[in-house]
């Protein structure tokens, strides 16, 4: 996709293939799990994006057994995991699965989790998330994921264990996307006004996917990797 922005006008030039969006993200995805190289952020041009709250905040977490029979271990496991999700929606968490796009871990579905080997031996183990909505400060929400994990019950030699740092996540991130071109279009045309009527600006990359990345303990910076080069008319 280019746009050319000529004074205070905007024509866009688009073919049929570059006009379709490849995204179409409309779930929660974890902010860290980026679909394109961040790289564009060191660039010497200074990136027009949209700095916004995050939606939650997880806490990646395991559930491991060490009993020596491998069929009690995941029958502990799974005890565990079940007694979780019934006490997720009262301490005002979720418990969520997935590398890139999150999918809520229900009673109906828990079972469809995959078993990895931990890293001791006769070990079991599953890792998810522990999200808790970002009402208010990460702190708040760090208290109930931590009050939370601590008052699932063991069962058996099953535990379960934070696994790495908190992170953010955001719900469909491609929705800000129209929001995102207004705020490059804007950045081009003041650019272009800076260099007198006789000049315009013509803008590539619109077209491309949204990238995003933590901008700050509570908030998320969403781009499109655009590029611009002010022209005469």
């Amino acid at each position: 996709m280019r746009a050319y922005l000529i004074g205070a006008g905007l024509l866009l030039a688009v073919s049929p293939a570059a006009a379709q969006d490849n995204s179409n993200i409309e779930g929660e995805v974890v902010v860290t799990a980026q679909r394109a190289s961040a790289d564009y952020l060191s660039d010497e041009q200074t990136v027009v994006g949209l700095r916004r709250t995050a939606d939650s905040a997880i806490q990646p977490v395991q559930f491991t057994s060490d009993s020596r029979d491998e069929d009690m271990r995941k029958r502990e496991i799974h005890a565990m995991l079940e007694a979780a999700i019934r006490r997720a929606d009262s301490a005002g968490v979720e418990l969520v699965t997935g590398e890139f796009e999150l999918t809520k871990l229900t009673l109906a579905n828990f079972k469809d989790l995959v078993f990895g080997r931990g890293q001791r031996p006769d070990t079991s183990e599953i890792e998810l998330y522990v999200k808790a909505s970002l009402a208010g400060s990460v702190g708040s929400a760090q208290g109930r994921i931590d009050n939370f994990i601590k008052a699932v019950p063991p069962n058996g030699r099953a535990l379960l264990e934070k696994n790495g740092e908190i992170t953010l996540t955001i719900i469909n991130p491609d929705q800000y996307r129209p929001e995102i071109v207004k705020l490059v279009a804007g950045e081009a045309l003041k650019t272009a006004g800076a260099f007198g009527p006789d000049y315009g600006v013509e803008v590539a990359g619109l077209n491309e996917q949204l990238i995003w990345a933590q901008a700050s303990p509570t908030e998320v910076f969403l781009y499109i990797p655009y590029r611009f080069t002010v022209r005469p008319k």
